[in-house]
């Protein structure tokens, strides 16, 4: 049984982003880091298998086109694997839907790790609440 075990582990550790075409994984990478525009079928790809970064760049395309529940989804998906942009992204996906516990949450995590700019939102969030503009 452990043998099973073993070659299970093995087989899923070289799956995920691994599995992604160099190709595809290059495209992820620039919309990822640079802002370049993907097809929403090619991340829905990297996302399901299993890649953080295309799990975030497919977040925010559905997040701008209006499909906030599949946005959170994927969003939270690549959060939980410690992606700091996506915990950036899911924080404002909830604070443009007035959620401002759960962005309060999502940012306190990146901020915690060292991201500068979900320090910036925290601050900016907590202005909010106090009255005192965004």
């Amino acid at each position: 049984m452990g043998g099973l075990w073993a070659r299970w582990r093995r087989r899923r550790g070289r799956r995920g982003a691994r599995s992604l075409d160099p190709g595809l994984r290059a495209m992820v990478r620039a919309a990822y880091d640079e802002g370049r525009p993907i097809p929403e079928p090619l991340a829905r790809k990297a996302a399901e298998a299993g890649d953080p970064r295309g799990m975030t760049v497919y977040g925010i395309g559905l997040g701008e086109r209006g499909a906030y529940a599949e946005a959170v989804h994927w969003l939270g998906k690549a959060a939980a694997t410690g992606d700091l942009s996506a915990m950036v992204v899911l924080g404002t996906v909830h604070l443009d839907h007035g959620e401002l516990g759960e962005a309060e949450r999502h940012f306190r995590r990146a901020a915690d790790r060292g991201h500068a700019g979900a320090r910036l939102a925290l601050r900016q969030l907590r202005a909010r609440r106090n009255g005192s503009g965004h």
